[in-house]
Parts: structure tokens; sequence; C-alpha cells
């Protein structure tokens, strides 16, 4: 049974840590100098991040993001399941639903997540 690639992939994510791994000066999202990368001979690549369908793969995901972003290729996606957090609602508490992320690393060349939105 096969989904569309916008059943996949749902939105992008927008926040300050995923800025930081789209820059190319700088320092990384984990604190390395890109500059020093760059003396070693490696580059840095771009990486976006997603909210996918919880019960989505890597292979999945992979195939979506490369038929939305034609012509982009897949070098590598992390996911991670990231748990709902507990909220107070007057004196009676809720919780927000699970969600999974996936963080998509592009071999070359620039995307805007917003064109595939």
């Amino acid at each position: 049974m096969s989904r569309s690639p916008r059943e996949i992939i749902i939105r992008p994510l927008f926040t300050e840590k995923s800025s930081t791994r789209l820059q190319l000066s700088g320092t990384d999202a984990g604190g390395r100098r890109l500059e020093a990368l760059h003396e070693k001979g490696v580059e840095p690549r771009p990486k976006y991040s997603f909210e996918v369908a919880p019960d989505a793969n890597k292979i999945e995901i992979r195939k979506a993001f490369e038929a939305i972003f034609e012509g982009q290729r897949v070098t590598s996606v992390r996911t991670m399941n990231v748990p709902g957090k507990m909220k107070r609602m007057g004196r009676t508490m809720g919780r927000r639903p699970h969600w999974k992320k996936a963080i998509i690393e592009v071999a070359d060349g620039a995307v805007d997540p917003l064109e595939g939105a």
C-alpha cells in the first residue's frame, strides 16, 4: 500500500537549531566551527527538519522528499520520536500528541522547504 509524499512529510520545522544546520559558515548545531571542517576538506551539507508521519520509515521519507523536491539527492535521513508534552488546562492535565521528526541531509544545492509545503 503506497502513500502520497504529502502524507509522509507533513510540514517543515523552523526552529533555531534547524536554522543553524543550514549555515555554511560560523558554527553548526553541535557547536563545531564550520571553517575547521572546510580546512579538513569536509564540505558541510545542509540539513532540513520535517515533521513526518509517525509510522513512516527512513526509506519512505527519503523517497517522499525526492518526489516533492525533484532533482535533490538525499544522503542521509535521521528520525526521532518526540514525546508529547504534558499540558495543564485549569486543574486538569492533558497531553499533546506524540510525533515523529526527520532530519534530512541533502547532497548538493539548497532547497526551499516552503516550496514543497
